[in-house]
């Protein structure tokens, strides 16, 4: 057991699974929990930082305003995948260690994903409560099968998606940055049981104008943020799908709502949002539009594959480069 450098947790979701807590005592001494249960931010996320040899974090804003006033902290560990809040050339040059295991969320992401499609293609987000009201809505919807699907960025939780929609015979057409060869596409393929003819690497005007539906796995950075804006808008089917599980700001939100607003047959779902919690409502105030509350990573196995990676990566970690 390790029992002299300090272990510091903010991640309120870690705090709160007492099998990851009781792991991570067994493996070093000194641990602080967040158990205000609250997303630590400013001066109590330093304060609480200060003393911390390794840290694993969720959300939390790391960044070199914050991280410069954390001087013991040679470790920083993510707890799930997404690497935007964390400052990565600050850790680079002031040798702070990175822990991080791609994709250990996929399966959980992508379910959550696959779920918000089909909401929005039967309109069902209002059902339950119209009922409660004593009415009985019989709204029109559609299947799933045989539309041209939009993937934003195919990486773990992208093919993970592609995989779960094979047996809706879609035509699954993908954005990535990254420009994938036949022997790569076809690799993913065999991984995820999927048909070469099904899938094509497009550039993002194609898969905007052509898709039915568009699942957004992108991460968040310059190139990213706003990325679906007003004149991306401009190219997209009146009647599309957009469903968002990745992180908010690569959608400009007020250009989606004018957007839902002049073309009721469109529809988002949204897991993710710029701002957090939501404060204004504007979105969930259409009648296309269905929010959560970024949740896609919460199911008990997802939390559990995170934090272990978390957990691991404390000690199995690396050198940014």
């Amino acid at each position: 057991m390790n029992t002299h450098e300090v272990i510091a947790v903010t991640s309120r979701s870690f705090c709160k699974n007492m099998t990851l807590v009781e792991e991570l005592k067994t493996r070093y001494a000194k641990i602080i929990l967040n158990e205000t249960g609250k997303t630590l931010v400013g001066h109590d996320l330093i304060n609480f930082l200060s003393k911390a040899d390794k840290a694993i974090v969720g959300i939390e804003d790391m960044s070199a305003e914050h991280l410069v006033q954390m001087p013991n902290l040679k470790v920083i560990s993510k707890y799930g995948v997404g690497l935007n809040n964390i400052d990565l050339g600050y850790c680079k040059s002031h040798n702070i260690k990175l822990g991080f295991i791609p994709g250990v969320n996929k399966q959980s992401v992508a379910e959550l994903a696959l779920t918000l499609i089909l909401i929005s293609l039967r309109k069902i987000h209002t059902n339950h409560a119209e009922i409660l009201k004593g009415e009985w809505p019989q709204v029109k919807g559609l299947e799933l099968r045989g539309k041209k699907i939009g993937i934003l960025g195919f990486g773990n939780i992208g093919q993970t998606l592609a995989k779960l929609l094979s047996i809706f015979e879609c035509e699954i057409n993908f954005f990535d940055q990254k420009v994938f060869t036949e022997n790569e596409l076809l690799d993913i393929c065999a991984s995820n049981s999927l048909n070469l003819d099904d899938l094509r690497q497009k550039n993002l005007s194609d898969v905007l104008t052509e898709s039915d539906i568009i699942s957004i796995h992108l991460p968040l950075n310059e190139e990213t943020e706003n990325i679906i804006n007003a004149q991306a808008f401009e190219c997209l089917k009146k009647s599309v799908v957009i469903v968002n599980t990745a992180r908010g700001g690569i959608v400009q939100e007020q250009d989606m709502a004018q957007f839902l607003l002049n073309h009721p047959d469109s529809f988002a779902a949204f897991d993710v949002f710029i701002d957090e919690p939501v404060q204004d409502k504007t979105l969930f105030n259409l009648d296309n539009f269905f929010g959560t509350s970024h949740r896609s990573s919460l199911t008990h196995e997802g939390i559990n594959a995170m934090g272990m990676a978390a957990i691991t990566g404390l000690d199995d970690n690396m050198e940014i480069k």
